[in-house]
Order: C-alpha cells, then sequence, then structure tokens
C-alpha cells in the first residue's frame, strides 16, 4: 500500500526531499514508516530526537495504523522551554 510522507524543517534538508511515496506493508505503523524512512535516508539518523507526525490536521502517535493513500507530515519536535 502506498502512503505520502511530507519532510519538513531541518527533516526535509536531511532527507534532501520534500515528498516521498513509500509502499508499506498492510498495517504498518507510523513507527514503521519512520524506521524505513532513516533506512532509506540514513541522514536522518543524525536527528537525535523523536520527529512529531501528522495525518491532515490531527496529530498522531507513533502506533497509529496507516492507511492506503494516507499523507503522514514528519515534522521537528518543538523545543522544550
Amino acid at each position: 500500500m502506498r502512503v505520502k510522507v511530507e519532510f519538513y524543517d531541518i527533516l526535509r534538508e536531511l532527507a534532501d526531499q520534500q515528498a516521498w511515496y513509500p509502499d508499506v506493508p498492510p498495517g504498518a505503523t507510523i513507527a514503521d514508516l519512520y524506521a524505513l524512512a532513516r533506512q532509506s535516508f540514513p541522514s536522518l539518523k543524525r536527528f537525535p530526537q523523536e520527529p512529531v507526525f501528522t495525518s491532515g490536521l490531527d496529530y498522531v502517535e507513533p502506533v497509529h495504523v496507516l492507511r492506503e493513500g494516507e499523507t503522514i507530515s514528519i515534522l521537528p519536535s518543538p523545543p522544550v522551554l
């Protein structure tokens, strides 16, 4: 099944991609997707924090199960003040 991934800010620079369209198996989660992204774009491993994930306008947890055609945004975590 295919999903769309959009990278933002420093993650876009590290991946050198604005959008990516990976095929993932049914039942794959955000955590699986991010592991695949780090494997496909090794420079993402240089980002030390856990990013934030959204689907549409909603924040989603790493356990979120992906759906066919879903768009997932991966953003840096906001700094803790």
